[in-house]
């Protein structure tokens, strides 16, 4: 049991590292990706923490195009590429491309056709966070499956309450990332979804809409 989509206050999370393996192991998940934005120092610091809790190290990338989640890198991606170049560098280090929250107004920025011509291994079906989950959700199993694509869920989780209400159960071999990215890649997965609280998700609405504010007057 993994939640696929975890950020911490090394970008815009309120949850320090430390707390978001607190609540992850609070709620019996196997493991966490952290995937801030842009950066990789919040998942190197919760992979030296040595704890039992598997991290698979990612980043929420902001391409030119939209954004896509990038999961066992090793290097941090720029943002603002192409998204064709920031999916073959996350390629060259090995990782894996899901496209988060896919179908949700203003984030989804990518339609379906889009994605088929795209060398993505996966779509992020599910996240806890976002209104109407469980509609959008429909939404991206279907595409994913008229895709075949492989399919995760995460919790988005800006707050570190938030880890693990929803996560992803992978059929792998063995608890090794490379055993973990090899059955995400194949699609054996199952998906637990459960939305966020409706308080964390008024909580989240309120940063993105100062983070619009911010973009319009700067």
């Amino acid at each position: 049991m993994i939640d696929m989509h975890v950020h911490t206050d090394y970008s815009d999370s309120n949850g320090t590292v430390e707390e978001v393996i607190k609540t992850a192991k609070e709620k019996g998940l196997n493991g966490i990706a952290v995937t801030d934005h842009d950066t990789l120092e919040g998942a190197k610091v919760a992979m030296n923490m040595q704890d039992d809790v598997i991290v698979i190290p990612g980043e929420e990338i902001k391409t030119k195009n939209g954004e896509v989640l990038a999961l066992g890198i090793h290097e941090v991606i720029p943002e603002n590429l192409p998204i064709e170049e920031a999916i073959h560098i996350v390629h060259l280090q090995e990782g894996l491309v899901f496209i988060p929250h896919p179908t949700i107004p203003f984030f989804g920025r990518l339609k379906e056709t889009d994605m088929r011509r795209l060398n993505i291994d996966g779509l992020e079906v599910f996240s806890a966070i976002s209104p109407f989950g469980d509609h959008y959700a429909t939404k991206n199993m279907a595409i994913a499956k008229r895709l075949g694509l492989s399919t995760i869920a995460g919790s988005d989780a800006h707050f570190s309450e938030t880890v693990g209400d929803a996560y992803t159960i992978i059929d792998a071999k063995d608890a090794k990332l490379p055993s973990i990215l090899e059955a995400l890649r194949l699609g054996r997965t199952e998906l637990f979804c459960q939305p966020s609280k409706l308080k964390f998700k008024i909580r989240m609405l309120g940063f993105v809409m100062r983070g619009f504010y911010r973009k319009s007057i700067y």
